[in-house]
């Protein structure tokens, strides 16, 4: 019989995390380990950091020429890195 005041352990450990304000940074390393599948193998190899502050994605790469190419795709990253995350984490990609 489930009591009212039941929860399951997923709605736990999301309480607790958000208690403790782990959201962002588990956000921060799911995106990154996410990162060699949502840009492909050749964009990874060039990327030197990606970091999640307050909604906002920057990414910094090795290459200027790259840097420009992923600059017209700001929204693409924005909405795929949002798809694979099942909610949106990102609100703008800025790029170094």
């Amino acid at each position: 019989m489930k009591r009212r005041n039941d929860t399951t352990m997923a709605q736990a450990i999301d309480r607790l995390v958000d208690a403790y304000g782990l959201r962002e940074k588990l956000d921060e390393l799911e995106v990154a380990s996410l990162w060699d599948e949502i840009v492909g193998g050749m964009v990874a190899k060039h990327t030197v950091a990606v970091k999640l502050r307050r909604g906002k994605l920057f990414i910094k790469v090795d290459s200027a020429p790259l840097r420009q190419e992923l600059t017209f795709m700001r929204e693409a990253l924005k909405t795929t890195v949002n798809s694979r995350m099942k909610r949106e984490v990102v609100q703008e990609v800025l790029l170094d």
